[in-house]
């Protein structure tokens, strides 16, 4: 089995450890197997209901935070925010040789959706507990099988998640899949694809690092994160999207945060955010998220992470997710301006709460420590490039059986050479990783030594 080239991890002095405990399943580079099976009433039933499409309406309304959010006590994202649902139904799965029967299997995604539905494959999320209370797949209540629609490569999502584990950040740990569906009376073990295969951020997820299960898990989606909304919760609910029950003293902890990111006096903001929000374990999520670029994110349209409240210090951390765009392949900006990015105002949206944690000394010469550390260490290239070569090796014929035209895709990003596009708005404008990471690099280098203003994609 391969084992992927990985830099040293990184000292931790934070409270909240992102090792997570060993599971099999997730043994690096490992290409496992997935065997779905279905009814054929119940396949019929994956198709999402509702949406108009790329242009069509559904929508959090006028007090949205976001024309992410979906409506209120549903789905947040692109997809979502257009009325796509996606709904679970009855399916069995044998992973890795171990079967589990009567789980919940629903498609995943949002713009990926999109181009996974025209493409023929949607990632998918399992959740073993859905129909049978307390059933688990070993440790775990639910996975993801994430299609990579959108990378000629496979990897920008594993290399990301594993360049944040080694971190210090917690991230989820991922193998590979091939997944086969079976349709009773109408297919056999029809092969869908390679897939990464991904942990879910939830209760077993922090409990597999040492971390209370108790604690609060929050999905935002919010262009500007931690704006005062008022002193009713009602109206952080959707925008907050938690994951697991909340307290009152939970829900009020963010209105407070809210309130102070939004109102407080900049000494005030200064002498208090570190009460609220757990100040290493940001910088050293900020320290990747902008070395990757990810405009996708908290960066830009303010989605696709989660945030666990620690009930031991009151204090908020991030958690990693959904980086198939990572590595400079999401299309704001230009190519240049990825590659250059300011670390210094790296947000493409206007962010109260960037723009305030940014200018708190104590938090910053965290952040900067981080980026100065983890470009002797994490941040090389050349470690880059021989992660790229050697994933390359295990997963070329599981890319080979899916298609010629993807298989070229694949073989021309590997090299690094600029694939041919093909349909799909998220889709063939990508920079292959070995040079993004060569550039960026370089880039963050230079604008840590003052040789460099970087650029700045948008934003106030």
């Amino acid at each position: 089995m391969l084992m992927l080239v990985a830099g040293p991890v990184a000292q931790r002095s934070g409270v909240a450890p992102g090792t997570a405990k060993p599971n099999p399943l997730f043994a690096t580079s490992k290409i496992v197997t997935v065997q779905l099976e279905f009814s054929q009433a119940d396949y019929k039933a994956l198709a999402p209901h509702g949406g108009g499409g790329w242009f069509g309406g559904g929508g959090g309304g006028g007090g949205s935070q976001s024309w992410l959010q979906g409506p209120e006590g549903k789905r947040n994202g692109f997809a979502a925010s257009r009325g796509v649902q996606f709904q679970y139904v009855h399916g069995n799965a044998t992973i890795d040789g171990q079967t589990v029967k009567n789980i919940g299997v629903r498609y995943k995604g949002n713009g990926s959706y999109f181009d996974g539905a025209s493409a023929g494959k949607v990632s998918l999320k399992l959740d073993f507990a859905e129909y049978v209370k307390g059933q688990r797949l070993g440790t775990l209540k639910k996975v993801n099988l994430h299609s990579n629609i959108t990378d000629a490569t496979w990897m920008n999502e594993v290399l990301a998640f594993q360049l944040f584990r080694d971190a210090g950040v917690p991230a989820p740990r991922t193998s590979y899949a091939r997944v086969y569906v079976t349709v009773q009376g109408r297919q056999d073990k029809a092969y869908a694809g390679l897939y990464s295969l991904v942990e879910n951020p939830d209760e077993e997820f922090v409990t597999a690092r040492g971390l209370p299960k108790n604690g609060a898990i929050f999905k935002p989606v919010a262009t500007n994160v931690f704006a005062d909304l008022g002193s009713d919760w009602k109206r952080y609910n959707q925008t907050y999207d938690p994951k697991t029950p909340l307290t009152d003293g939970q829900k009020q902890r963010v209105i407070d945060f809210a309130r102070l990111v939004t109102n407080a006096s900049d000494a005030q903001f200064a002498g208090e955010v570190g009460n609220y929000l757990d100040l290493d374990e940001t910088a050293r999520y900020l320290a990747v998220v902008v070395f990757l670029s990810d405009m996708d994110g908290l960066l830009g349209p303010g989605q696709n992470y989660y945030l666990y409240l620690d009930p031991r210090t009151q204090k908020f951390s991030f958690i990693a997710w959904d980086q198939d765009h990572s590595f400079g392949q999401f299309f704001r900006g230009t190519q240049s301006s990825r590659e250059q990015l300011s670390i210094h105002h790296p947000w493409s949206e206007s962010s109260r709460f960037l723009e305030r944690l940014f200018r708190v000394d104590a938090f910053k010469k965290l952040y900067l420590a981080r980026l100065e550390e983890f470009s002797g260490t994490l941040f090389k290239p050349e470690r880059f490039h021989r992660q790229v070569d050697e994933l390359a090796v295990v997963l070329r014929p599981a890319v080979k059986d899916e298609s010629a035209q993807r298989l070229a895709r694949f073989d021309r990003a590997v090299a690094g050479e600029v694939p041919p596009g093909d349909a799909g708005m998220f889709r063939g404008a990508n920079i292959p990783i070995k040079p993004f990471v060569k550039a960026r690099a370089q880039s963050v280098l230079d604008q840590l030594a003052g040789r460099s203003t970087g650029q700045r994609i948008g934003g106030r």
